[in-house]
């Protein structure tokens, strides 16, 4: 049986991160992407930075949180991509605490049990993504939720757009990049998912087909929001 919410809280009270010294040194030490620009003779090489990259900064851009925090929070460990975006949503919509609510998650409880505690219930009904969260929907399925609903908001984007991308099989993240170049450089979406499905062209050779490295991404989507 899940333990209760006010339980998981007391217990969260003692939760403690790692100072953030500690773990921008452990940041600093990170080899994870050792491929972080364009190299045509290894044109795939870049992509999982940039698309990762592009994504940290939409969620920086719309949830409250610097991209630096985002990359310290993955980088101190156990925390997944998809329960940390969760969080941060729940966190921005309720002005609820972040670790608490990682916490409280990972010691069983569901984010519907989070969203219907009594300090949470009425925030999270103002909310139509925190409200249909509440109704039941498996874990994955709020990730993607909260992704789109970010990605729609940040670039004026309608909810069949991203769908019609869904669709075609874009994830979140290449649907999040697509937006990112299309809102930037004026080139129709169908044209830069074109190039991807049709003409084979990596990610970072489609951002750099349109003279962009994957720190200036990062920056124009930090621009749309300012």
């Amino acid at each position: 049986m899940i333990k209760s919410i006010a339980v998981l809280t007391f217990i969260c009270c003692s939760f403690a991160f790692l100072p953030f010294s500690a773990v921008a040194e452990q940041a600093a030490r990170c080899h994870c992407f050792r491929d972080r620009d364009y190299d045509p003779s290894h044109k795939f090489a870049a992509d999982e930075y940039l698309l990762i990259s592009s994504f940290n900064s939409l969620i920086a851009a719309t949830l409250g949180v610097s991209k630096r925090e985002i990359v310290m929070m993955k980088m101190r460990g156990g925390v997944d991509s998809d329960e940390l975006l969760v969080a941060l949503y729940i966190a921005d919509k309720t002005e609820s605490r972040l670790d608490l609510l990682l916490s409280i998650h990972k010691n069983g409880g569901s984010w519907q049990d989070i969203l219907h505690s009594p300090a949470l219930e009425e925030k999270s009904d103002s909310d139509p993504v925190l409200s249909q969260i509440k109704k039941g929907m498996e874990d994955k399925g709020i990730a993607s939720l909260v992704a789109d609903t970010i990605t729609a908001g940040h670039y004026h984007t309608s909810e069949a757009e991203i769908l019609n991308l869904h669709a075609d099989n874009f994830s979140s993240r290449e649907i999040g990049l697509i937006l990112a170049l299309h809102n930037e450089k004026k080139i129709p979406i169908k044209e830069i998912a074109a190039m991807y499905r049709q003409n084979k062209m990596s990610w970072s050779e489609i951002a750099d087909s349109m003279k962009l490295t994957p720190s200036a991404v990062g920056a124009i989507i930090k621009k749309e929001d300012s």
